[in-house]
Formats: C-alpha cells, sequence, structure tokens
C-alpha cells in the first residue's frame, strides 16, 4: 500500500526542485548579505511607502517629488525616535556609577541572605559572588561605549537606505516590468497580482504592527512610571520593539526590565512591573494582534521562530527583524506557485477561532441537556 498520495518517485520529483531552490536562496542570503541586507530593507520601506508615494502622484506632484516628500516624513519620524533613544541612552550612561552603587549594595544582600540559607561564611560567600560578578560593570560599559561609536556607521547605512529606498519608488514600473517580461506573457496576470498582494499584506502588517507596538509601548509605559521604575519611557519603547519577535522578544524584554529596575527599586516592585508588563503581552497577544493586525496573512508561531532563527544566522540582528516581513512576502509567493504550495500550507495557521468557540458553545449546550 503506498504511503503517499501519489508514487514516491513522483512525490521525490515535486520536492527537491523547491527544496534545492531554497538551499541554494539561503546560501546566496548569507554569502550575498552585504548586497542583500540593504536591499531587502529597502524594498520593504518601498512597498511600506508605495501607498503614500501614489496619493501624492494623484494630486498632481510628479513621481520624484512625491517619493522625496514621503521619504522626508518617513525621516523626520524615525529621527525623533532615535533622538529620543540616543538621549536615553546617554543618560543612561551618565548613571552607570550610581548603578554600579547599587549593584554593590544587592550583591552585599545577596551574600547575606545565600549566607544564612547555605550555611556558608560570609568571607567564602563574598569571593564566590565577587568573583561571579567581577566582570559584570566593564561588559555593560563596553558595550554602551560600542553603542555610542555606532552613530558614524549608522548614519552612513541610513543615508544609502535613503537613496536606494527613493530609487525604488521611482524605478517601480522598472521593476515591475523586468519581472512581466522575465516570464512568458500568459504569467503576466499572475505577476501583477502577485505585486499587488505582497505589496498588500506588507503594509497592512507593518501598518498594523506600528500601531499594535505603539500601543503596547503606551501601556508598557504607562505601567512603569505608575510603579516609579526609572527609565520607564526607554524601557517601554525598548521592550514593545523587541516584543515584536516571537516569546524571544518578550523574554528579552521582562529580563532587562530586572536587570535595570532592580539596581534602583525594591524587589516587590521589580515583581510588579514584570507581572505587568507579562499581562500587557498577554492581553496584546490574544486581543490587540487579532484585531489591529488582522488576518491579512495567518503564519503559525513555529514557522515565526524558524524563521528568525534562520534570519538570525544568516544576518544578525538585523535579520531578525526583518524575518517576519520576508516570511510574509514568502507565504504569498509560495501560495501562487505550485511547487510551493505545501510549504505555503506549512507556514499557515490552522487554529480558527470560531472554531474554538463553537467547540465551547457545544460542550455548554450538551451540559444543559
Amino acid at each position: 500500500m503506498p504511503t503517499c498520495r501519489v508514487p514516491t518517485q513522483s512525490t521525490f520529483n515535486r520536492l527537491w526542485p523547491p527544496l534545492l531552490t531554497l538551499v541554494l536562496a539561503l546560501g546566496l542570503f548569507y554569502y550575498g548579505q552585504m548586497v542583500f541586507k540593504p536591499l531587502a530593507l529597502a524594498a520593504l520601506m518601498a512597498l511600506l511607502l508605495t501607498a503614500p508615494c501614489r496619493f501624492f502622484e494623484r494630486q498632481g506632484f510628479p513621481r520624484a517629488y512625491a517619493a522625496l516628500i514621503v521619504l522626508l516624513c518617513s525621516l523626520v519620524f524615525f529621527i525623533l525616535i532615535f533622538y529620543f533613544i540616543f538621549n536615553s541612552i546617554l543618560s543612561f550612561r551618565e548613571d552607570l556609577p550610581l548603578i554600579k552603587q547599587n549593584i554593590d549594595h544587592s550583591v552585599q544582600q545577596l551574600e547575606a541572605m545565600l549566607g544564612r540559607w547555605l550555611k556558608v561564611p560570609t568571607q567564602r560567600m563574598h569571593e564566590i559572588v565577587e568573583t561571579s560578578s567581577a566582570n559584570l560593570l566593564p561588559k555593560t560599559s563596553i558595550v554602551v561605549n560600542q553603542t555610542l561609536t555606532l552613530g558614524s556607521v549608522i548614519l552612513f547605512a541610513g543615508i544609502l537606505l535613503l537613496i536606494t529606498t527613493f530609487l525604488m519608488l521611482l524605478y517601480r514600473g522598472l521593476i515591475l516590468g523586468f519581472f512581466l517580461q522575465l516570464f512568458a506573457e500568459e504569467h503576466a496576470g499572475v505577476i501583477q497580482n502577485l505585486f499587488n498582494r505582497v505589496q498588500y499584506v506588507i503594509r497592512s502588517y507593518i501598518v498594523g504592527l506600528l500601531i499594535e507596538t505603539a500601543i503596547v509601548a503606551a501601556a508598557f509605559a504607562t505601567v512603569l512610571f505608575l510603579l516609579g521604575i526609572r527609565y520607564a519611557l526607554l524601557l517601554a519603547i525598548i521592550g514593545a520593539i523587541v516584543k515584536i519577535l516571537p516569546y524571544v522578544g518578550i523574554t528579552l524584554a521582562l529580563v532587562l526590565t530586572a536587570l535595570i529596575s532592580l539596581t534602583t527599586n525594591t524587589p516587590i516592585t521589580v515583581l510588579w512591573a514584570v507581572l505587568s508588563m507579562l499581562l500587557i503581552h498577554m492581553a496584546d497577544t490574544n486581543i490587540l494582534n487579532p484585531v489591529i493586525v488582522g488576518s491579512k496573512i495567518r503564519i503559525n508561531a513555529l514557522a515565526a521562530i524558524v524563521a528568525v532563527i534562520i534570519m538570525a544566522a544568516l544576518w544578525g540582528l538585523a535579520g531578525t527583524f526583518m524575518a517576519l516581513p520576508l516570511l510574509a512576502i514568502l507565504k504569498v509567493i509560495f501560495e501562487e506557485v505550485p511547487a510551493f504550495k505545501p510549504f505555503a500550507y506549512l507556514m499557515g495557521d490552522d487554529t480558527v477561532a470560531p472554531r474554538e468557540h463553537g467547540f465551547l458553545i457545544r460542550r455548554i449546550r450538551h451540559k444543559r441537556k
């Protein structure tokens, strides 16, 4: 009895071309990351800004001026955000001596508590803890200083990114025409539909993600301010940004908040801050995300985590944040290409909420009977 719907040889013939294509694409992305990384980020920005660019074009602006206006508005928005984050990092750097004193005080309390619990002499416990935490502050200082020295590199990369995005917006007709001429004429409708779907999905996904991130950041900041956490706004913004990464992001946000706030607040306050952020994250995952981001494209958590791991291995930190938008684009493409449809199905999410509600309703009715 055959184990597959189609003969084994036929299954192999169907699978090896897309698998080989994926392997070659991953190798190309890894060895050509210096080229593909900025191009991918510029393409995502161009897809996001195409709709406002078309709006200005409909008002009578030439395409070049429309693209320039949209880019300038985006630049002002990002400059304001990075200006605040940069100033907050500078303030955090100035407070490092005070944080060191608070860390030393916390370490002394930890030594005394562990000594009482483990029945270890105070001097011996002091040697153990001091050996474990001797390099904590120097490493923190090195990280902060290296972050500050990246300013010129980020500025240069940002200028190149803006220029590339502007040119993609300006010549987007040529890019679409290239793909239309690359494939046979009978596939022109599919290619055009594919570009429209990719643009719609990315625009809806990223805009929804920005709105969701802003709401979560405001909720984080409100809770941390009420609890008296220092650097509340900075921690809220960083926590809302890294929370984009599934499961890993909220863990990083909670650990970072606990480590920084523990130096200036009591352990009970820190515990309340962590629990509050966790509750906000749960509300966001179960309520805000389905409503705001919507069901434009359904991607299951397993596919999202695998994509983040692969892109982090290929492109580092930039790849972790571009993983989900690129995965959304891949899913749209895979749904249009017959050979890749099984992979699109594997990325999808079959946990539909109405089925769960229907199951609960049936159980309630059964109990009433």
